[in-house]
């Protein structure tokens, strides 16, 4: 909030994981209605929306929470656009069909693990064998954890972990460890193998002319991190002032 009251810029928007709208600071409030307040005493009009990207055409499931405040000498009140996705394909809704994890890599060249291709970001981690053999008859949508051969299981972990993603449904919220196939949902749906950076990054809805810079590491924790382009830039074109 320092910076925000010195620089004062027109637009504020601020995102973060949902569950900050549960959070509850020292004093006992909620942390949600600080960010509102210390952003009123700023001189900024501000609101609070819950988003789910899948609605704005990114192929993610990602709940977010953002905070959004305009220079209250503006007379501007904050607003998120409507989400246009989501819908069935039918009479009654405008809305599009979701878009899935096929809808983003299907033209991708297949990878198993430890295979590359000439794209320098769709290359596969290679996995332990005794991994593979865990994965390599779990259909989408399960974890190696539901095997019923207990040797076939992983010794630790949750059911959510050496998971496959679903092909035909938006992909699970990318996380910064989507390279590592131990990690919550990172499995590809398919192949027997972590996603890879070009995957992520087009399930992110980053395009693939966008230059990443730095190490993989770097790389994947920058896309992990990020707010969807796609859901980024609808929101700026909705806003109503200029956020420049």
């Amino acid at each position: 909030m320092r910076i925000v009251d010195l620089v004062r810029p027109k637009v504020v928007i601020v995102e973060n994981v949902r569950l900050l709208t549960s959070m509850r600071s020292k004093d006992g409030g909620f942390v949600k209605d600080q960010i509102l307040a210390d952003l009123g005493k700023c001189g900024y009009t501000a609101g609070l929306y819950e988003v789910d990207a899948s609605e704005y055409g990114v192929p993610q499931a990602r709940n977010r929470v953002f905070f959004m405040g305009v220079r209250r000498d503006l007379g501007v009140q904050p607003s998120f656009p409507a989400p246009d996705f989501g819908g069935r394909a039918d009479l009654f809704t405008s809305r599009a069909p979701y878009r899935s994890f096929a809808d983003a890599c299907s033209d991708l060249p297949y990878l198993e693990s430890g295979d590359s291709s000439d794209d320098p970001f769709h290359v596969a981690v290679k996995h332990p064998d005794h991994v593979i053999e865990w994965l390599w008859d779990v259909p989408e949508g399960a974890s190696a954890h539901d095997n019923e051969d207990p040797a076939l299981r992983p010794p630790s972990g949750y059911n959510t972990t050496y998971k496959r993603q679903v092909w035909l449904e938006p992909a699970s919220t990318v996380q910064t460890t989507f390279g590592m196939i131990s990690g919550c949902r990172n499995v590809h749906p398919i192949a027997t193998r972590s996603l890879t950076v070009r995957e992520a990054a087009r399930i992110q809805s980053f395009p693939d002319t966008f230059k990443f810079v730095g190490s993989m590491g770097t790389i994947r924790t920058g896309i992990g991190n990020a707010v969807p382009p796609l859901l980024a830039r609808k929101n700026c074109i909705a806003l109503t002032v200029d956020p420049v």
